[in-house]
C-alpha cells in the first residue's frame, strides 16, 4: 500500500496520458496495485488488525489500580497477577509495551556485573521501608537483606531499629535462613559494621563484628565509600523488596496487630512463591535450583553463635568492668577534677 503522496502522483500522470502499465513499471508496483489506487477517492488506509494482547476493561483497571497503589511495582508481578487472576493470555513482553504506556518512566538494570562462586559472597545491606503496623503503632520499619553472590537467593528479616545488637542478631537468622554461612560476607560501611576509617581509606571493623565473624569463619569485607555497585546484587534486591515485596504485600491481608514475626513469615513466602521460582536474567538459572546447589558449600551455623547471637547482644552496664577490661582500657573511669588537685598539692 502506498502512501498519500504516491498515490496523488498515481492520479496526476494517469490523468496526464500515462498508462498503467507505464505507471507499474515507473513506481514498481502491480498493475493491481495501481488500479485500486486510482479507483480510490481518498488515501486507501490498512484495515483495523485484532490485538488479541491487548489489556481488556477490567485488566486495565487493575494495573492502573495497582500502579495507583504502587507506583513503582514490577511489571513481572503485573503480568503474573494478570495471568492468574484475570486471565491474560499474552506475553510478558506485550503486556510490557502496554505498561510502558502507562508508566513511561522506567529504571534500567546496572550494566556493571560482579560474579562470584558459589558459596564465596554474601552480601548484607540495610533497607528503610517507611511507616507500617507493628503491634498498635505506627513505626518507622526496616529490613535486613542478605543475598548469595551466586545463586541469587535471598534472606530477609525485619527490625525496628539498625543498631549494631539488633544487625548481628537479625544477621544470624538471614544466614540461618539461607542454610549457612558463605567464605566472606560483604558490607557497606553502616556504622553497624564499620566505626570508622584510616588515613588511606580503609574501613576499621566494629570489634563486635570482626568477634561475630570469627565465631562464623568468615571473612569480614566493607567495599569502598559511595561504591553502590561493588555490592549491586543485594542493591538490586533492596530494590526488589520495595518494587516488588511491599507490592505484593498490600495484597495481603495482615494480621490486626502485625508482628515483625508476622512480616518475617510473609517475606519467606514471597521469596518461595515469587523469588526462588524465576528465572535469573544475568545467570540463566531458576533461583530456588541454583540456591539448592550452593547451599551444599555453605558453613552451618554453629549451635553456640546461635545461642549467643539469637537474642540482641547483651550490653554490660557501666558499673560491671573486669579487671580485663580496666587493663585493656575498653572501660575509661571518670574522677572529680577535685581528686587531681589534692595530688598534684
Amino acid at each position: 500500500m502506498q502512501s498519500g503522496e504516491t498515490q496523488m502522483d498515481l492520479k496526476a500522470l494517469h490523468r496526464h496520458g500515462w498508462s498503467v502499465t507505464e505507471l507499474a513499471r515507473e513506481f514498481g508496483l502491480s498493475r493491481t496495485t495501481v488500479y485500486k489506487d486510482l479507483a480510490s477517492e481518498g488515501e486507501r488506509g490498512y484495515a483495523e488488525r485484532a490485538r488479541p494482547t491487548a489489556l481488556s476493561e477490567p485488566q486495565l483497571v487493575h494495573v492502573e489500580r495497582r500502579l495507583v497503589v504502587c507506583p513503582r511495582i514490577r511489571g513481572t508481578d503485573l503480568h503474573a497477577e494478570l495471568r492468574q487472576g484475570y486471565g491474560y493470555q499474552g506475553s510478558y513482553v506485550a503486556f510490557q509495551r502496554h505498561l510502558r504506556m502507562l508508566r513511561p518512566a522506567q529504571v534500567r538494570d546496572p550494566e556493571i556485573r560482579f560474579e562470584t562462586g558459589p558459596g564465596v559472597q554474601t552480601q548484607v545491606d540495610w533497607a528503610q521501608l517507611g511507616l507500617y503496623p507493628v503491634g498498635n503503632e505506627m513505626v518507622e520499619l526496616n529490613a535486613l537483606v542478605a543475598i548469595l553472590g551466586c545463586s541469587r537467593a535471598p534472606a530477609i528479616r525485619f527490625a525496628l531499629d539498625r543498631t549494631r545488637p539488633t544487625t548481628l542478631g537479625r544477621l544470624l537468622c538471614c544466614l540461618d535462613d539461607l542454610g549457612g554461612a558463605s567464605r566472606e560476607i560483604l558490607t557497606d560501611r553502616d556504622p553497624a559494621f564499620c566505626i570508622g576509617s584510616t588515613s588511606d581509606g580503609q574501613a576499621i571493623l566494629a570489634p563486635e563484628w570482626v568477634d561475630f565473624a570469627s565465631l562464623l569463619g568468615v571473612v569480614p569485607r566493607a567495599c569502598k565509600p559511595y561504591r553502590a555497585k561493588t555490592k549491586g546484587k543485594v542493591e538490586r534486591m533492596v530494590r526488589e523488596l520495595k518494587e516488588g515485596f511491599l507490592a505484593w504485600l498490600s495484597g495481603r491481608l495482615l494480621p490486626a496487630v502485625p508482628s515483625l514475626a508476622d512480616y518475617d513469615a510473609f517475606a519467606r513466602q514471597w521469596i518461595q512463591e515469587v523469588v526462588l521460582e524465576r528465572r535469573h536474567r544475568t545467570t540463566k538459572r531458576v533461583t530456588g535450583t541454583a540456591w539448592l546447589e550452593e547451599r551444599d558449600l555453605l558453613t552451618v551455623i554453629p549451635e553456640r553463635v546461635r545461642t549467643r547471637y539469637a537474642a540482641n547482644l547483651v550490653v554490660l552496664p557501666a558499673t560491671v568492668t573486669s579487671a580485663e577490661q580496666r587493663r585493656l582500657g575498653e572501660v575509661v573511669q571518670l574522677r572529680d577534677l577535685r581528686e587531681y588537685e589534692a595530688v598534684v598539692r
